[in-house]
């Protein structure tokens, strides 16, 4: 570590997720100086997950003393005092354990906060993506495996009356099924089989791919191949009636769009702006704006970040 960053104050950042638990050394201006994975099903099958959890953060405060916060991203719900958590389907064995409470305990002198890990991703893009200076208030769509989301309220996360509010993924869609059953990664390529078997005369390129996943679908769409552009234009239908719902009950008209499947923005965010238009009045679409979310891979652990800067 250099002389400059032994002086200067840093922030841990910490993304758990299914199947690894990332950790990031985290400048405040967003800069990730270090970072490790670690498999979730390595701790939770050895000295168990808190355990792991204590340990490894004690090693990263040992190596780098200078950090004064660890910001934690769970993958589930949490109680509204933000000590525990109290539904993570992945992690069973840390339901409502207070796990704030036992690393303040562990390490006193340290700042700890938790939260949502589409709500940190939210932190993450208010305090370090590119969109920052633009926006006090976004709503962050995460478009990946399940489809999380976050809103950035006058500068300030959004957490609703019990604390888990904006679980815009799990809104029932008018075709009724939930939002992230119908575009989540897993049901995009189930959907996308589902009209390749009904393809007999077998036009569409996609029956030669091995393997389908977002970008395959998107790379046929360049190709100019009929079904793969279907495909994204009612994928693009689908979440642009939800985001009209989320327009009108939040009063909010500046959407931000990541994960998995943003990587595709271009060929489904036209069918997402026309259902909008359609059903929205110009109140909300005349200064509306749709932009990609901009930190990417980095995500969960600047948003973990973010957590801290709140508190700093």
């Amino acid at each position: 570590m250099s002389k400059e960053q032994n002086n200067k104050q840093m922030i841990l950042g910490i993304d758990v997720g299914g199947t690894s638990v990332k950790f990031g050394l985290v400048t405040p201006e967003g800069e990730i100086q270090h970072a490790t994975r670690f498999m979730t099903a390595d701790w939770v099958n050895g000295i168990g997950f808190v355990e792991s959890m204590k340990k490894e953060i004690g090693e990263y405060l040992k190596k780098y003393p200078v950090v004064k916060g660890v910001g934690i991203g769970w993958p589930g719900l949490l109680s509204l005092d933000r000590t525990k958590v109290v539904l993570l389907p992945n992690i069973p064995s840390i339901v409502n354990v207070p796990i704030v409470e036992i690393l303040r305990s562990e390490f006193p002198q340290i700042h700890f906060k938790i939260e949502n890990d589409a709500k940190c991703a939210a932190l993450g893009e208010y305090y370090f993506g590119s969109n920052k200076q633009r926006m006090q208030t976004f709503l962050l769509l995460a478009l990946g495996t399940g489809v999380g989301s976050g809103v950035m309220m006058s500068g300030k996360l959004f957490l609703g009356g019990r604390g888990n509010g904006t679980e815009v993924g799990h809104m029932l869609t008018t075709r009724g099924k939930s939002l992230e059953n119908q575009v989540g990664i897993n049901h995009l390529i189930a959907y996308t089989k589902e009209q390749l078997a009904l393809d007999t005369a077998k036009k569409s390129s996609l029956h030669k791919e091995a393997e389908l996943s977002p970008k395959v679908i998107a790379d046929h769409v360049s190709k100019g191949d009929a079904l793969a552009i279907a495909v994204w234009n009612d994928i693009g239908t689908i979440i642009g009636e939800s985001l009209v719902n989320i327009v009108r009950v939040m009063d909010i008209n500046n959407i931000l769009l990541g994960g998995g499947i943003s990587g595709a923005f271009d060929y489904f965010v036209p069918n997402l702006k026309k259902a909008m238009l359609q059903h929205l009045p110009t109140y909300y679409t005349d200064d509306m704006y749709i932009g990609k979310a901009t930190l990417e891979n980095d995500a969960g652990l600047l948003g973990a970040a973010g957590l801290i800067m709140e508190a700093i």
